[in-house]
């Protein structure tokens, strides 16, 4: 008998063994510039050139357009993991995928924003498809979101993107895919020449750092102007807050205070079109007085407020540059943890999650370069290449791919949900971004 249960102990050991052979693996730590996936971004950087893109054209042209892209009937919602693919049960406000076009005559590029959680991957595989239609590319067109935590889920295909979305529904991608197409289309046939120019503002009550308060905020806000020469007025606006004003608990569809911002904007004489997307949320909260729907609305007034304040002042000028263009972001293998020091093995992340590219989004409008990340970007990283860049630079999340939460790297070992839960690729990563859009500004 002693026998017996002394070789089941072993065998089970030794599955266990294998197991976590199979399953697991120690963190990779090796500084980031020693790695092969840095020497492949630096090979692709060497040969990057903004002569390449034909910067240079006629005056600017630019035009706007929303779609609705509310469902018919309710489907699952995404934001929340505890909602476990809970279906909405009431539209508070629609959702919509709003988009900018401009054209100097050489090239066309599209500015799109979405009222959902991120712009899903499946999304962008699906317009690749879609947008040559329209003559447009994928490689023309800027992707962003709102970050809403209310909208709609899904969009995911594999488990843990279910887990955060709900169950898959193509038609909810064809829904999504068909409301871009028509907003640029519709963008691109008002197009008009206009003047463009960019104001800051600075809301430091309004947003707050989640994860420490010695962490450092970024409170800019963002408002790049447009003005057709019939006198038509459009608003593009990016703000650092999460998009959480509504709880878990609550199942209103609803574009949160992006929404409520944009709506009130437009109801200003002076602004004919809105549009919101999601800045550096990473790491930081949105901060006005207030539960849920009151909070919306007072974040909603508080910016609309200081926008409307300084819009008139916003210096415009005709502008002749335009570019386009996706930067490949290779990147360390998937770093998924389960304690501080042991992670599950790539195969099965990729199996869990999925295996999607990791791309920078570069579009350049007259002076201002905008660049767009594959995740929640941290808006105390946003700090670093913001304010020191020689030209005028906003940063956007949610670009159509999505690799998790890039924080700040001092705060990897902590085990908060954004550096231990939603960090996907491992160590380093802040400061890999960090370089990399140094480098881009530098040769832009």
């Amino acid at each position: 008998m002693k026998k017996s249960i002394v070789l089941f102990v072993l065998i089970c050991v030794c599955i266990a063994l294998i197991l976590q052979s199979c399953l697991l693996s120690k963190i990779d730590r090796t500084p980031y510039q020693q790695t092969d996936y840095y020497a492949a971004l630096q090979a692709q950087l060497d040969t990057f050139s903004i002569d390449s893109l034909q910067l240079y054209g006629d005056t600017l042209q630019a035009g706007w357009a929303k779609a609705n892209i509310t469902p018919s009937t309710p489907v699952p919602m995404a934001g929340y993991g505890s909602r476990r693919g809970q279906k909405y049960t009431v539209v508070h406000d629609s959702i919509w995928a709003r988009a900018v076009v401009f054209d100097n005559g050489k090239q066309k590029a599209a500015w799109v924003s979405l009222d959902l959680l991120i712009v899903p991957p499946e999304v962008k595989e699906s317009l690749k498809k879609a947008l040559p239609g329209i003559g447009f590319s994928i490689d023309q067109t800027y992707l962003t979101a709102t970050h809403t935590h209310s909208s709609i889920g899904g969009w995911a295909k594999k488990l843990v993107g279910r887990l955060i979305a709900g169950k898959y529904d193509e038609n909810v991608i064809k829904l999504i895919t068909n409301g871009i197409v028509n907003a640029i289309r519709q963008a691109d046939i008002h197009k008009q020449k206009a003047k463009i120019g960019l104001g800051t503002y600075y809301a430091r009550e309004l947003v707050n750092h989640r994860i420490t308060n010695e962490g450092k905020v970024d409170s800019t806000v963002y408002v790049f102007k447009i003005q057709q020469a019939s006198g038509a007025t459009a608003a593009i606006v990016s703000f650092t807050a999460h998009a959480t004003c509504l709880a878990s608990k609550d199942y209103s569809l609803s574009r949160d205070y992006p929404g409520a911002l944009v709506d009130s904007l437009e109801k200003n004489k002076e602004i004919d079109f809105a549009a919101f997307g999601a800045g550096g949320v990473g790491s930081h909260s949105p901060a006005a007085e207030g539960a849920e729907f009151e909070k919306i609305a007072n974040m909603a007034s508080l910016l609309s407020h200081r926008i409307n304040t300084g819009f008139d002042s916003i210096a415009l000028k005709y502008q002749t540059q335009l570019a386009n263009r996706e930067l490949a972001l290779p990147l360390r293998k998937p770093q998924w943890r389960i304690s501080e020091n042991w992670r599950l093995r790539p195969w099965l992340f990729y199996s869990l999650y999925g295996d999607y590219p990791a791309t920078l989004s570069i579009l350049k409008t007259g002076n201002l370069t905008w660049i767009g990340t594959p995740c929640d970007f941290s808006g105390e990283l946003a700090l670093q290449v913001q304010k020191p860049a020689q030209h005028p630079l906003i940063i956007n999340s949610f670009n159509g791919g999505y690799i998790g939460y890039i924080t700040e790297d001092s705060y990897y070992d902590r085990n908060h949900y954004e550096t231990r839960v939603m960090n996907w690729f491992g160590p380093e990563n802040g400061a890999y971004f960090l370089e990399t859009i140094n480098q881009l500004m530098k040769k832009l």
